[in-house]
């Protein structure tokens, strides 16, 4: 064979199997191109602290048999603090009482939150910082730094990091390692979401499957009970529900279906926060085309001012969470509807 077709042969091969390296190590040459602060997997981690003059925020990961997930608690401190400042009030109207000041709130962590803590473990951060002198600490925010994130990983003694300020267009943050003084650069978006703390984690969804992988919700209101199918999920045109082993389309089962799935909880119910004389609302029931199956309570009652409030839970939500009385009622005025034509 001629010898110079066997050079190109071999480099040929050669150039194959560094594409080949070069794409299934794509994460490990991410991370050689970054400085890794802390090594570890998010099933590791066992905490997550971020600390301001503002905000003490906590990310506790938790396991049950639905799974594992973070709850989290954001406990407003300093200048958070603070009475926010009354609504303008037109001559001649009555003074409206002034907004509740910011008390701790407890949470779970929805998806909002999954980027952040895939990023902590294993931390990384896009550059170590050179040749800065300790006069030079505080345009970097680092003289005296005020806020901190603390990391715990299972079998580790927490790992504290100094947080500075931000780069000049906000697009990352000076980090110092207290324990030997090294200063570095991470991306800004891994630290953003920890600082919005109960405005941006909070988990608003109620069963956590994606309305596309939904298969069939089952309604049920006292002792009647309707099955109903999607179809077509993914062509958001040509979807829609019907009875469970039927092809007819319904207007009122799609109308219904379509409500339920897009409730979303206000907030979650704080311990010692006392919810009495709950009723049942209607359950319905989520199933995901991978048999996977959560069922949802709505439940009511009323407030000190006779006003009716709506509530839920699930195995997902894992506790208590409030819902807008409007969306709950949209979909309450259908139950009837959606029954009738399941035929219960």
């Amino acid at each position: 064979m001629n010898r110079s077709l066997l050079i190109y042969a071999a480099l040929l091969l050669g150039s194959l199997g560094w594409a080949y390296q070069t794409w299934t190590h794509e994460d490990e040459l991410a991370l050689a191109e970054k400085v890794v602060l802390l090594p570890g997997s998010p099933d590791e981690l066992v905490s997550v602290a971020y600390r301001s003059p503002e905000l003490e925020l906590t990310l506790e990961f938790r396991e049950d048999e639905a799974g594992r997930y973070a709850w989290g608690r954001a406990e407003p401190k300093g200048a958070a603090l603070e009475p926010p400042e009354p609504p303008p009030v037109e001559e001649g109207m009555e003074p409206l009482p002034p907004p509740p000041v910011p008390e701790p709130e407890e949470f779970k962590v929805g998806k909002t939150g999954d980027p952040v803590i895939e990023a902590l473990a294993p931390f990384v951060a896009k550059r170590r910082i050179e040749g800065i002198a300790d006069e030079d600490l505080g345009e970097l925010g680092l003289a005296e730094p005020e806020s901190s994130l603390e990391i715990t990983r299972k079998g580790k003694e927490p790992k504290v990091f100094e947080l500075g300020s931000n780069v000049f267009g906000g697009a990352g943050v000076y980090l110092r390692d207290p324990a030997d003084g090294a200063i570095y650069l991470v991306e800004a978006r891994l630290i953003r979401p920890l600082q919005g703390g109960a405005r941006t984690l909070p988990d608003r969804d109620l069963t956590g499957i994606d309305e596309r992988k939904v298969e069939r919700v089952t309604l049920r209101v006292g002792d009647r009970q309707a099955t109903f199918e999607q179809h077509n999920p993914d062509d958001a045109e040509a979807k829609y529900w019907s009875v469970a082993g039927e092809d007819d389309k319904s207007p009122e089962i799609t109308a219904w279906v379509g409500k339920a799935l897009r409730l979303r909880s206000t907030r979650y119910v704080q311990e010692g926060e006392s919810l009495v004389d709950l009723a049942n609302a209607f359950d319905f029931v989520v199933q995901g085309d991978d048999g996977e199956a959560v069922t949802v309570e709505v439940l009511r009652n009323f407030d000190d001012e006779g006003q009716e409030q709506f509530f839920a839970r699930s195995p997902y939500t894992r506790g208590m969470v409030k819902l807008p009385r409007a969306a709950v009622a949209e979909a309450s005025a259908d139950l009837e509807s959606a029954l009738q034509a399941g035929g219960a």
